[in-house]
Parts: structure tokens; C-alpha cells; sequence
């Protein structure tokens, strides 16, 4: 269920020429992207970068750009002179980028498991924590959060900007197509991944690591006509 709408505080800052800083651009980007993905913003529903600029307190300047990379990213959509919309990510290609999810997160492994720290550790823990809990009571955006959460605690520790940039990329794309699956995918099946990672974390398992990925492989993505 979606969150309750929050108030949105003004962002203040400087703009040269009417050219938004980096910093505001990033922060517009964050939260839109975050209404996508709390359901406050679904899929479909048109995205008007006059309104979000009066609601932000910001030129439209940093809200294009901010529209502009949700479109590089694949959450939002436009057709010239005609819409700007939250993307419709199909079942099918929630499955196609969950196999690029775990190509990228696979190769990502041999590097951060042998970089966790307990602190890691001990965050990880308590993601798969939230996430049992949520997947106990069928919160769905919860479910989404929580498991985005957990995973990208090891992306962090990767030092390959570029493999960075292209999991939190397609991760977006999993994360939305994943609320809007014509059934739920084997949330248990996910769970006892999640656990087999947490445990390859501890202890610095890389092999481990793989098996819980190829665990996550084998779960089934539901398609519009299975």
C-alpha cells in the first residue's frame, strides 16, 4: 500500500543563469524517483514538470534535467511535445532486466564479499529482518524497499563506478516492474537467498555468494500469459 504523502519542503538554492546546481538537480531526481517507487507516482500516470517545479520551490530547470535522467534510467517515459510519464515496465521486461540485475550483481561479488565489515554485516541483518517481517504481512512496497535495500548495501562497496552506475540502474527497473507482476513472485525462495548471502557476507564466502545468487536466478518471474 502507498505511503502516505509526506509534505514536500521547499529546496533552496543558488542557480546561475538559470542553471540548477548539480546538488538540487540530484535531490529533485531522488524524489521523484522515490514517489515512483512508494507508489505515490505509478505507472502510466503523467508527470507535469510545471507542477513538481511549484511543488519542489524550484525552476523548471532542475526538474527537466531531473525528468531527464529518470528517462535515461528507464522509470520514466516521453513522447515529443505530447507527455512525460511514470514508465509502464511490462513483466516481461522486468524478467529481461533481472537477468541483467544478476549478471552485473554476480560480478560485482568477487569484489565486495571479501570488503564486508561487520557493520555491513550487521545492516544487512537487519534489511533481511525488515524484509521477512514485510514479506510476513504482504506489504508490498515494503517488500521492494527492504530487498533494494539489503542488496545495495554490497553494491556500495564496489570501487567500479561504471558497474555501480549500471546495477542502481537496472535495479530501478526491477524495483518498479516488480510491484506491477500479474502474481507474486516466490517471496520465500527470495528469502532463503537473502540468507545464503548474509551468511557468504559473514564470512567472507565468495562461493557462497554464487550459490545464493544462482538461487535468485532460479526464481520465476511471472509473464503476462504463462
Amino acid at each position: 500500500m502507498p505511503e502516505p504523502d509526506r509534505p514536500i519542503r521547499p529546496i533552496h538554492a543558488r542557480f546561475d543563469a538559470g542553471i540548477a546546481t548539480s546538488k538540487v538537480v540530484t535531490t529533485v531526481f531522488e524524489r521523484i524517483l522515490d514517489s515512483i517507487h512508494q507508489g505515490r507516482l505509478l505507472p502510466g500516470e503523467r508527470i507535469s514538470d510545471t507542477s513538481l517545479a511549484e511543488e519542489f520551490g524550484v525552476s523548471r530547470t532542475p526538474v527537466r534535467e531531473a525528468l531527464q535522467r529518470l528517462r535515461e534510467i528507464g522509470v520514466v517515459e516521453a513522447s515529443a511535445s505530447r507527455f512525460t510519464r511514470v514508465a509502464v515496465v511490462s513483466p516481461r521486461e522486468t524478467a529481461e532486466a533481472m537477468v541483467v540485475w544478476g549478471a552485473l550483481f554476480g560480478a560485482l561479488l568477487d569484489e565486495a564479499i571479501p570488503l564486508v565489515t561487520p557493520d555491513v554485516v550487521d545492516a544487512m541483518t537487519k534489511d533481511h529482518e525488515d524484509f521477512q517481517e514485510a514479506v510476513a504481512k504482504l506489504r508490498m512496497q515494503d517488500i521492494a524497499t527492504t530487498n533494494f535495500t539489503f542488496f545495495s548495501r554490497l553494491t556500495a562497496l564496489t570501487s567500479n563506478d561504471a558497474l555501480r552506475r549500471a546495477i542502481t540502474s537496472v535495479v530501478h527497473i526491477v524495483r518498479l516492474g516488480s510491484l506491477h507482476l500479474p502474481e507474486s513472485i516466490d517471496f520465500e525462495a527470495l528469502s532463503r537467498a537473502q540468507s545464503t548471502l548474509l551468511n557468504a557476507a559473514r564470512t567472507r564466502d565468495t562461493a557462497l555468494a554464487h550459490d545464493a545468487m544462482q538461487a535468485i536466478r532460479s526464481i520465476r518471474i511471472p509473464l503476462d500469459h504463462e
